[in-house]
């Protein structure tokens, strides 16, 4: 009960944080002259995050704490001295799972489904960060489990790894704005910006499928999903396939899902059941409209191959819903 207690208050006093921090924010984008806050949106904001958290903590409660405790029972676990550089390492080792969390939540339309909601907003500011779907920490709609897994699995202690990732999250909150410019060259190059996550947040054709990293943008310029702010060119915010135009947090947090379900039931015939790469639709539509095979190849990791008939209702905003994987 003592511990349940303590976990409100820092809900509540985060919170808190987050509110007086958006209304600051909004002051200073009226006298920057820039949008400022949409009400409706902000409230719809603030509801999905509370949602998102519930089901989060339920969600490492049950599966990552019986995780942790069945590696514990079995003695599997490493016996690990805690020392400052022992925080910093996982902090930098969750960075990178979140990373790869993150892409595979672009690039896979199973995990765009709990994701989307994020993106499909038309402003950029603190609020947006809270935009989250409950649907989230569900293993069927991402691959957030390898956030948490590795490190229950090291039998590293789940209430540290848990707050230490809680500031990975806490970070990324403040990069989402429009308030903030360019900051110095050698933070830049490092860490994640402003600057570089509203690239990530547009949906021009340069700004696709780049700048995934949560804290440490190096991720992004060693796999080679970089873009510069000053490269990108006009950043209109939002998604341009079925953008959402309400404020109803139960259409923002399922109306992905719905659309997934009915794609699915637009297809007669399939030969394996996969995803698509969210940036790279129109290049997959072609071939998927004209009943025959198509193939494209991501940052020459992968390649992705159509082989499938389409029932003749298929919306074409509706990209490939059924794939093969293989080695480009």
């Amino acid at each position: 009960m003592e511990s349940m207690v303590h976990a409100l208050l820092i809900m509540f006093s985060f919170g808190a944080f987050f509110i007086i921090a958006m209304w600051l924010e909004n002051k200073v984008l009226i006298r920057q002259g820039k949008e400022c806050y949409d009400l409706p949106e902000t409230l719809a904001n603030i509801v999905s995050s509370v949602l998102y958290k519930s089901a989060d903590a339920l969600y490492i409660i049950v599966f990552v704490g019986a995780m942790a405790a069945w590696v514990q029972a079995h003695g599997l676990q490493l016996t690990i001295e805690y020392h400052w550089y022992t925080y910093v390492l996982i902090f930098i080792a969750q960075d990178f799972c979140f990373y790869l969390f993150h892409v595979v939540a672009h690039k896979m339309r199973f995990a765009w489904v709990s994701h989307k909601i994020h993106h499909s907003s038309n402003h950029f500011n603190f609020g947006v960060a809270l935009r989250q779907s409950l649907l989230a920490p569900i293993p069927l709609f991402s691959i957030g489990f390898i956030i948490w897994a590795p490190f229950a699995f090291l039998g590293l202690d789940i209430a540290t790894v848990a707050f230490i990732y809680e500031l990975n999250l806490f970070y990324q909150f403040w990069i989402h704005t429009r308030t903030v410019e360019r900051l110095p060259k050698w933070f830049e190059a490092i860490f994640n910006t402003p600057s570089h996550h509203r690239v990530h947040h547009g949906y021009g054709e340069k700004q696709i499928d780049c700048n995934y990293a949560g804290v440490f943008i190096i991720w992004d310029r060693l796999f080679g999903t970089f873009v510069n702010e000053r490269d990108a060119g006009e950043i209109l915010y939002g998604v341009k396939t079925r953008p959402v135009h309400s404020h109803n947090v139960f259409v923002m947090v399922f109306e992905e899902l719905f659309d997934l379900v009915k794609t699915f039931g637009a297809t007669r015939t399939f030969v394996t059941c996969g995803t698509i790469p969210i940036g790279h639709r129109n290049e997959m539509i072609r071939a998927i409209q004209n009943d025959c095979d198509g193939s494209l190849v991501l940052h020459d990791w992968f390649k992705i191959s159509v082989s499938t008939r389409i029932g003749d209702g298929l919306n074409q905003n509706f990209a490939a819903c059924f794939i093969h994987i293989h080695a480009a």
